[in-house]
C-alpha cells in the first residue's frame, strides 16, 4: 500500500462488510500498519483478504459472523472488539436494493443505526462509513435516482442527528466508482471486470457508456486511513473525487497498458452524476493526498491479476 501514514495507532478497529471488496483492502492496509483489526460480516470469507494480506496476517483478524440488522449481534461485536473506531462498510448495492427495497432499507438504514448505537454505547471515538455519490438529489424531482441512493442519503442525515443527540463523531465518504482487484458487486463492478478481462486475455463488453469519477481502491484506502487518524469535531460528509472521466477514457487506459485488450462498451447510456460534487470537507479534514491517475490504476490492477494467475498456475 503506497503512501505515508501517521504512525499513531488507529485501533482497535472494527470493520463491517469485511468480506467485501473495500473491506478486504482496508483490513489488509490496517494489518500492514500493525493495527488490531476485528471483522464483522454475515459470512466469514477471507479469500480476498488472503490474496491481499497473506495467510499469516489474514489469520490475525478476529472475525464475528453477524447480521448488521440484528442490534444485539452488532452490540456484542463492537463490545468484544473494544473498538476505538468502527468502519461501517456493510451495505446492499443498487441491484439488490432495486430487487428487494425492504431488505435494502433494513440493511443500509437499520444496520447503520445499529452500528451507531453500538459505537456510542461502547465508547468508540469515530465511526467512518461509506455513503455514495448516489445520495445526491438530482433530476426534476430533486431526489436520489434509486432506492440505494435514498438509503445513503438517510444514513448521512441520521449520522448528523447522532452528533446532535450524542456527540458521536462520524465521517461519511461518498465514493462514485471504486475499482481494482476483487471488485465484483454492484452495477459499476463492470469497470473492474473489464480490466480483469484484459489481464486474462478475454473479451468483455462494459454494458453502458457513462461519465464517472474513477477511484482506484488503494487511493480510497489511503483516504480512509487518514480519516481514521483525524479527529473531526462534528459530522463530516464529503465526496472523494470531483473529476469525471468517461468509459471511453477507461477503455483507452486499458489499451495503453494492454494494447491487445479485447474490451469495448455498449451504447446504452448510464446516468452520470449531474450535480456538483464537493470534496472540500474531506480536504479540510485530512489535507491533500496523491490521486492515482486512471492509467496507473489500470496498470496496478492488471499487474495484480497477472500475479494472481501466476500463483495459481
Amino acid at each position: 500500500m503506497e503512501g505515508a501514514h501517521d504512525t499513531q495507532s488507529l485501533g482497535p478497529v472494527l470493520v463491517t462488510g469485511a468480506t467485501g471488496f473495500l473491506g478486504a483492502w482496508l483490513i489488509a492496509a490496517l494489518l500492514e500498519r500493525g493495527e488490531t483489526v476485528h471483522a464483522l460480516d454475515i459470512v466469514e470469507d477471507r479469500r480476498l483478504l488472503l490474496d491481499l494480506a497473506g495467510q499469516e496476517r489474514a489469520g490475525e483478524v478476529a472475525w464475528a459472523v453477524a447480521d448488521v440488522t440484528d442490534a444485539a449481534q452488532v452490540e456484542k461485536a463492537v463490545a468484544r472488539a473494544g473498538a476505538r473506531a468502527v468502519v461501517h462498510l456493510a451495505a446492499l448495492t443498487i441491484p439488490p436494493c432495486r430487487e428487494d427495497p425492504a431488505r435494502g432499507v433494513a440493511v443500509n438504514v437499520i444496520g447503520h443505526v445499529n452500528v451507531l448505537e453500538a459505537a456510542r454505547r461502547n465508547g468508540a471515538e469515530t465511526v467512518l462509513y461509506t455513503s455514495s455519490a448516489a445520495s445526491h438529489p438530482r433530476g426534476p424531482l430533486n431526489a436520489p435516482a434509486n432506492v440505494y441512493g435514498v438509503t445513503k442519503r438517510a444514513v448521512e442525515d441520521i449520522s448528523k442527528v447522532y452528533f446532535l443527540d450524542h456527540g458521536l463523531a462520524t465521517i461519511g465518504l461518498r465514493p462514485n466508482v471504486v475499482y481494482g482487484l476483487g471488485r465484483a458487486a454492484g452495477e459499476t463492478a463492470a469497470i473492474s471486470e473489464a480490466i480483469r478481462a484484459a489481464a486474462e486475455g478475454r473479451r468483455y463488453t462494459i454494458p453502458y457508456a457513462s461519465s464517472m469519477c474513477f477511484q482506484y481502491v488503494e487511493e480510497v484506502v489511503e483516504v480512509m486511513l487518514r480519516c481514521l487518524a483525524a479527529r473531526p469535531d462534528g459530522p463530516i460528509v464529503s465526496d472523494i473525487t470531483v473529476e469525471q472521466e468517461t468509459v471511453d477514457d477507461l477503455l483507452a487506459a486499458i489499451r495503453a497498458v494492454e494494447p491487445g485488450a479485447q474490451v469495448d462498451r455498449a451504447d446504452r447510456h448510464r446516468p452520470s452524476p449531474d450535480v456538483p460534487l464537493d470534496d472540500a470537507p474531506l480536504r479540510a479534514l485530512i489535507g491533500t493526498w496523491r490521486h492515482v491517475p486512471l492509467e496507473e490504476g489500470v496498470r496496478r490492477t492488471i499487474e495484480r491479476h497477472r500475479a494472481r494467475l501466476e500463483t495459481a498456475a
